[in-house]
């Protein structure tokens, strides 16, 4: 599975506050009444999903990742992403999320590739600030702006099931094994829905995935199965998915890498507007200064290390 750095580095997001970038209010009541008729409206998860693709409409997402390294060496990452996901009329439109990483490692150069940073993704272009390359930026900016999928619209560490695709919501949910009772999040009652799909499958039908990994995948890794539990509330919506998997570098590292995602969706209809930082405080790559090579698998070097 390919890892490379342009690809943590943009869809990595900081805790840098600019407030007029996005605009993120409570659902409003007209929401709240929408998404309670859509309980009743709505036959299946997928429907009730395309019901919540407004224009400035969008949930919250709170995502927490562990990758688990056994082998040679044991260590454990730990990261967590926050922020909201804004929806049109077609699906996703844009994102403001933020990354912070727990990294067992000391003060070097190499964890310093794994610093706080935030992303902002609209319009096929995302602006990243803090991160891998923040000591790079040119004086005055601090937006390192990434076009099309390169680079910057998903994270080596991010849920791997991406359940505000509908066709990747169909397609897991087209393997449930099992259901039952799911406890009660964002405010509802669950069922936990639990199963298996393929890497190949998930390729096929996810976008995210796609872009993730940036080809086909072929041999071993196609029916490398990655296990997940999706909860679905009274409305149909999706409030948490988890999901883990288990990849092999054994001929490369002697690691195993296992990665369990857990992630949480709350405040379905919220109202939000994701705007690009001013065009002033942004910058390219060909503008950085200073040495910006950076290992290709920094994730595989931590284990390795």
């Amino acid at each position: 599975m390919r890892r490379i750095i342009a690809t943590l580095t943009g869809a990595t997001m900081a805790a840098l506050i600019v407030p007029t970038l996005v605009t993120v209010a409570p659902a409003s009541a007209e929401a709240v009444r929408t998404t309670q008729a859509t309980a009743t409206t709505a036959a299946d998860p997928v429907s009730a999903l395309k019901r919540q693709f407004r224009t400035h409409r969008g949930v919250k997402l709170t995502e927490n990742t562990k990758i688990v390294g056994e082998g040679k060496k044991s260590r454990v990452i730990f990261t967590r992403r926050s922020g909201v996901l804004e929806f049109g009329r077609s699906g996703l439109v844009a994102s403001d999320l933020t990354t912070k990483f727990n990294l067992p490692l000391p003060d070097n150069e190499l964890k310093g590739l794994f610093t706080p940073s935030r992303t902002l993704s609209l319009k096929g272009v995302s602006y990243t600030s803090g991160g891998v390359f923040a000591e790079s930026m040119p004086e005055g900016k601090k937006w390192l702006r990434t076009p099309g999928d390169a680079v910057s619209l998903v994270s080596a560490v991010q849920q791997i099931i991406s359940t505000v695709e509908p066709g990747t919501l169909r397609a897991t949910l087209a393997h449930t094994r099992a259901k039952r009772p799911g406890g009660t999040w964002d405010g509802t009652r669950t069922t936990v829905h639990s199963g298996t799909i393929t890497l190949a499958e998930l390729f096929r039908v996810s976008p995210a995935v796609r872009t993730m990994l940036g080809r086909k995948p072929v041999g071993r890794s196609a029916t490398l199965p990655v296990t997940w539990k999706i909860y679905l509330g009274s409305d149909q919506l999706v409030r948490r998915v988890v999901s883990s998997y288990t990849e092999s570098t054994r001929g490369l590292n002697s690691t195993e890498l296992t990665y369990v995602n857990d992630t949480r969706y709350t405040g379905w209809g919220t109202k939000v507007t994701i705007k690009a930082p001013p065009a002033d405080q942004v910058a390219d790559f060909d503008e950085l200064i200073g040495d910006t090579t950076r290992p290709e698998d920094p994730i595989g070097e931590i284990f390795k290390g």
